[in-house]
């Protein structure tokens, strides 16, 4: 039987490339009237959580770029039915739900494509402006050469100024501190525009606990400071000769925030670790939300609001903060719902008010962490233990293969 039915999949990220295996392994198999496409600007999958430790050059080599990339197209050639499944190397550009089709623009073609679907799934999400590689850039080449941009100015660098405090400051500024402030090696600045690092959301005790195991690495933390400009401009050579050093203005609020005032801060490089930018300008206006500026609305069954067969999966979904576990946890409902959804029966609701309950870990160094679930804040040595010894790279391989997480296999 030909295939009369297209799964469109937009996004090779720890979602939608899930998904895709899942598709293609367990549900083709069972529906011969389906094919599926998975379209993402890069060749490989781009295990970006562990960037933050990746991105050190350390004392010998580099961590080896087949522990945090791996090449999407051959994880799918072996399975048995793999000429219903096409991959596409290149990017959406519009979508038009009202004809249900999408169109794409392949890497290596100058011409676009309109690909029809009968169930979309939209699974694009984030990138950081100024071409950070704390996530995915424009391609695999484009990412490469960002690591090892990033690797060899930080190895040239005498004195580093992170900017932004987030998750994943603290987490870069933690091993940075490791790695060189502790011994002395470089002295590493954090600045954070909030007086302590991390969200507002979590509770004080655990944004002071990051900002005291920083310390204890020989970080200099810097409350309610707003980075103005970098003079010369970020992202340079790196040198730590005296001519290339950065003039770094900051505008720093006193405790009170009654008074402010600006200083200047040298070093040879500034880090930002802010700038998130949602990848779904390719999505009509009427999909994204208002209180969330650049991420879709998604209805409480992961749906996007208004279109019964498109699907948003993580980081570019409204309804839950942009963390990779909440993605994988999506990914994992659409899963056990997608038979049910193919043969037209009601899916189960996904997010309820109890999801609202903060799941938040992350590591401070190779060796200490924080985190909260709950109100709980879990011992640092469970944080270590449980992500902070690989950031996730002892199990990045099966995320590429199709496999599973720690967290268990996919679901049948």
């Amino acid at each position: 039987m030909a295939p009369t039915k297209t799964v469109v999949v937009l996004g090779a990220g720890v979602a939608g490339l899930s998904l895709a295996h899942f598709l293609v392994s367990r549900i083709l198999p069972e529906q011969p009237d389906l094919r599926v496409v998975l379209v993402s600007p890069l060749t490989h999958f781009y295990f970006n959580l562990a960037s933050v430790r990746f991105v050190l050059p350390g004392r010998g080599p580099p961590m080896a770029e087949d522990r945090y990339l791996f090449p999407i197209a051959e994880r799918f050639a072996g399975y048995p039915h793999a000429d219903r499944f096409r991959f596409i190397a290149g990017a959406a550009t519009s979508l038009h739900p009202e004809s249900n089709s999408v169109t794409v623009k392949p890497n290596d073609e100058a011409k676009e494509e309109e690909i029809a679907y009968h169930t979309l799934v939209i699974a694009t999400g984030t990138s950081y402006a100024g071409g950070m590689p704390w996530k995915a850039l424009g391609s695999t080449d484009q990412t490469r050469a960002a690591v090892a941009q990033l690797q060899s100015q930080i190895g040239s660098a005498s004195s580093i100024v992170v900017g932004g405090a987030g998750a994943t400051g603290v987490e870069f500024s933690g091993e940075l501190g490791a790695a060189y402030a502790k011994k002395g090696l470089k002295k590493i600045t954090l600045l954070s525009a909030d007086p302590l690092p991390l969200e507002p959301r979590l509770k004080d005790s655990v944004r002071q606990t990051a900002k005291k195991e920083l310390e204890k690495l020989g970080v200099e933390f810097v409350g309610g400071a707003r980075m103005v400009s970098v003079t010369p401009a970020a992202g340079g050579s790196g040198s730590s000769s005296d001519k290339d050093k950065k003039d770094i203005a900051i505008e720093v609020t006193s405790a009170d925030g009654k008074t402010k005032t600006t200083k200047t801060v040298t070093a040879d490089l500034f880090v930002p670790t802010y700038g998130v930018v949602y990848n779904t300008s390719f999505a009509p206006p009427s999909m994204h939300s208002p209180a969330s500026p650049g991420r879709l609305l998604q209805d409480p069954d992961l749906r996007a609001r208004g279109h019964r067969n498109v699907f948003v999966l993580g980081d570019a979904g409204s309804l839950e903060p942009a963390q990779a576990v909440t993605a994988e946890a999506q990914a994992r409902h659409l899963m056990k719902q997608f038979r049910t959804y193919l043969a037209g029966g009601t899916i189960e609701t996904y997010y309820t008010p109890a999801k609202d309950k903060v799941m938040f870990g992350l590591t401070v160094g190779p060796d200490r962490g924080t985190g909260q679930v709950g109100t709980f804040q879990p011992p640092s040595l469970l944080i270590w233990w449980l992500k902070g010894r690989y950031l996730g790279t002892n199990h990045a391989a099966n995320y590429a293969a199709g496999i599973g997480s720690s967290n268990g296999a996919w679901p049948k």
